[in-house]
């Protein structure tokens, strides 16, 4: 796992599970932690059950993320 790493690339962080308004923040849920409802920043650094989600994923939400951010503006 490279230092550089943050949830965002990594197959635990889940869009799909996450409040829509939280996800438009740039925050999903972690399939990892216990919590239902927890949410960890895409930009957060990885922790060490960090498992790197395929670069088509990872790709698909930095856009998507990126549009987000393009409609707030």
């Amino acid at each position: 796992m490279s230092t550089k790493s943050t949830c965002l690339e990594c197959t635990h962080w889940s869009l799909k599970d996450t409040d829509r308004g939280m996800a438009r923040l740039g925050f999903a849920r972690c399939l990892k932690k216990k919590l239902p409802g927890h949410t960890t920043s895409a930009e957060a650094v990885a922790c060490p059950r960090f498992a790197a989600a395929d670069a088509g994923a990872a790709t698909a939400r930095r856009e998507w993320l990126d549009k987000q951010n393009g409609a707030r503006a």
